[in-house]
């Protein structure tokens, strides 16, 4: 017969467990210390709770909100747009651009803009995909129900949608632009600021120095107060009045709405971008650049790109390096 093992002898497992002991709880109060967030792990590339993480359907990203000047108790925020940038699914390496070039700019004071890239449905495998990631990322997407257009409907689609998809942000103001004009986001708020909030409507009237009643704002980019947005979405008919390209109908939609009351047109700070080395000439829309410019327009490759966020100081945060040499002297100047 086995005799009964002592009471105070540990078995072999006990002791294992007793050795380990010691070392789980330094590494249980080391975590606790180094991640004390509700022992969740910070994101690889940012806090967790960046609202690009945590709302991928309703709050922007840093990048997305590009703008809050001071804090709430040093100024309050009296300006809000949303400002769409009409883009489509493939275009990643411009939005890639665009989101880096909004970011390094300065923020305008009182006023909040939020930005979203537009885009109609997704049809490709990889768009599907690679979309998710930008929008797990950067939460400043925005797919509507249409199909892929350039003249077909897209502009009512957006502004007809704005108002429900955002009708707890309080927004004064909704903009459409391109993805080839640059917005300078501070210029164009304190633009805005003491510009009507009812039946506005604000860009770069064309074609430049014509008939008034002819006129309509450059697709390169406009602003319309709230109401135009929840007018354009009651008013379903609009949907099926097109019979021109989008911008000029969308001009037509509101003289003809008695929306056509407080314009705005912002020549010569919104113009096409021109330089000495281009082979066309300088005309009423197309000049060099101005430091005060609202908008800059025709940005259709990466030296355009360059050249005009060097010209409005996105450059200027470079500090010197042993890590690297970039040259920024020897480039094109204005």
């Amino acid at each position: 017969m086995k005799p009964p093992s002592s009471l105070g002898a540990p078995s072999s497992s006990q002791r294992t467990s007793l050795f380990l002991l010691p070392g789980i709880l330094l590494a249980a109060v080391i975590y606790l210390v180094l991640f004390p967030d509700n022992f969740r792990l910070p994101g690889m590339f940012g806090s967790s709770s960046s609202p690009s993480c945590n709302d991928n359907n309703g709050s922007p990203s840093a990048v997305g909100r590009l703008a809050a000047g001071g804090s709430p108790a040093e100024e309050a925020v009296d300006l809000r747009l949303l400002m769409g940038i009409v883009t489509t699914p493939s275009t990643y390496e411009r939005r890639a651009l665009l989101r880096l070039a909004y970011s390094l700019q300065p923020r305008p004071v009182r006023a909040v803009v939020d930005v979203r890239f537009v885009m109609c449905r997704i049809e490709r495998e990889e768009d599907h995909i690679l979309v998710a990631l930008e929008i797990i990322a950067h939460g400043d997407v925005v797919v509507l129900n249409c199909t892929e257009n350039m003249n077909d409907g897209k502009t009512y689609a957006y502004f007809s949608a704005v108002p429900g998809l955002f009708a707890g942000e309080r927004y004064d103001y909704v903009g459409k632009t391109d993805d080839d004009t640059y917005y300078r986001v501070a210029a164009l708020a304190e633009s805005l600021r003491w510009k009507a909030r009812r039946d506005a409507y604000q860009g770069y009237l064309t074609p430049c120095h014509w008939l008034p009643e002819k006129q309509y704002m450059s697709g390169m980019g406009y602003v319309v107060s709230w109401d135009v947005a929840e007018w354009i979405a009651a008013t379903p008919e609009l949907r099926d009045d097109h019979n021109d390209w989008e911008d000029v109908d969308f001009g037509g939609w509101l003289r003809k709405g008695g929306k056509y009351k407080n314009v705005y047109n912002e020549e010569p700070r919104m113009y096409d971008y021109w330089d000495r080395e281009m082979a066309t000439d300088v005309n009423c829309f197309r000049h060099e650049h101005i430091a005060d410019a609202v908008a800059v327009h025709k940005l259709k490759d990466r030296l355009k790109w360059a050249r005009t966020l060097h010209f409005f100081n996105a450059t200027q945060g470079l500090k010197p390096s042993k890590l690297y040499h970039v040259d920024l002297d020897n480039v094109y100047h204005v």
